[in-house]
């Protein structure tokens, strides 16, 4: 733009730069409008993303990986017997007595034991392995009025598939806060003397109306492993007399 004489006025542009200015891509304007800073930026996002996807592959895989082998039963070609469930939903527990958590998803493939009336039937006699995984969601604020915290019993049982009498059991203490969910891992090892006359579930009891337990793969977990097929010794003592005073 130039006035009628010919000269240029103050402050307008340079002959050739407002079609310079038009012909500018938008990554150069955002270039030059920051100084270049934002490349550095956009630098360390895509490092940062480097980092993060492989954790988040490797989070994918313990989760999930094994949801796509649970029909490879030729991977437990030299295993006795196995067995592992997860439960598939998140479920609210009434109080004031037992309930039986529903751990009724397979993870994997199995051998010699199957899922049953929310836990897992051993098929043979012998030396067998239970494990536990049982997530309570954080509680509600009203839970602890006069009390900092609240004991929950989690039991791990073996149970007669016909008529429902327990056959071994251990409990565990567990002590729920109001500083989050709390997660306790617990196992049992046992000796049957039956073929397919037993299983294993898991139960909790606690005091108050309701009380959320977490389901999936990494919060909520029971199997079963078979360690040996000999049923000696298969003592089951629940009580003992006093033995007095160890010094």
């Amino acid at each position: 733009m130039t006035a009628p004489s010919g000269e240029q006025p103050a402050g307008s542009l340079a002959p050739g730069l407002f079609a310079e200015r038009q012909a500018m891509t938008q990554n150069q304007a955002i270039a030059e409008s920051t100084g270049g800073r934002l490349g550095g930026y956009e630098g360390a996002q895509q490092e940062l993303k480097a980092v993060i996807d492989p954790i988040k592959q490797v989070v994918g895989d313990l989760q999930d990986g094994q949801l796509e082998l649970n029909d490879r039963l030729d991977l437990l070609e030299a295993v006795n017997g196995y067995c592992a469930l997860y439960m598939g939903m998140n479920w609210a527990v009434a109080g004031g007595h037992r309930v039986t958590l529903p751990f009724d998803s397979q993870l994997g493939p199995r051998k010699g034991a199957d899922p049953f009336q929310n836990g897992i039937l051993l098929a043979s006699k012998g030396l067998w392995r239970a494990d536990a995984l049982v997530s309570f969601y954080p509680p509600p604020a009203n839970w602890f009025s006069g009390a900092s915290s609240v004991s929950i019993q989690v039991y791990l049982s073996v149970v007669a598939a016909t008529g429902g009498a327990t056959y071994t059991e251990h409990e565990y203490n567990m002590v729920v806060t109001s500083l989050g969910a709390e997660t306790a891992a617990f196992s049992h090892t046992f000796v049957i003397p039956a073929d397919g006359a037993y299983f294993v579930r898991v139960q909790v009891n606690h005091p108050k109306d309701s009380a959320s337990v977490y389901g999936g793969t990494v919060r909520s977990a029971l199997t079963a492993n078979k360690w040996d097929n000999s049923a000696e010794n298969a003592v089951v003592a629940p009580t003992v007399p006093d033995g007095g005073t160890l010094s």
